[in-house]
């Protein structure tokens, strides 16, 4: 009998200029999404993927570098979406930063 597969896992987001830093276990992969500002804008944004830093498993740690423009610059709202080794989505977290300003500022700001 096969052993089951390892639990997926999404455990934690942060920002660490120059970058989004992503820790996990046995993700396929990690996805960044925006809500671009706009009022005319609903639907969020793929912004693109990070990429796993060290040796998959247990003890993950994904990079999305930041840059200070587009794709991420101005959002209302950026969220990751991680995803099994099958392709299906097991977590979403956001940045605790909401707003344009907020956003840009924590993301690209000087502070």
């Amino acid at each position: 009998m096969a052993a089951p597969p390892e639990q997926a896992q999404l455990r934690s987001v942060k920002v660490a200029r120059p970058n989004i830093l992503i820790e996990g276990a046995h993700l396929g992969k990690v996805e960044i999404w925006d809500f671009p500002t706009g009022a005319e804008i609903t639907k969020p944004t793929l912004a693109g993927s990070a990429k796993l830093s060290n040796a998959a498993g247990k003890e993950e740690v994904w990079v999305f570098p930041i840059a200070c423009a587009y794709p991420l610059l101005p959002s209302t709202e950026v969220f990751i979406k991680a995803y099994d080794s099958e392709g299906k989505v097991i977590g979403k977290k956001s940045l605790p930063y909401r707003g344009a300003t907020e956003i840009g500022n924590a993301l690209c700001g000087t502070r």
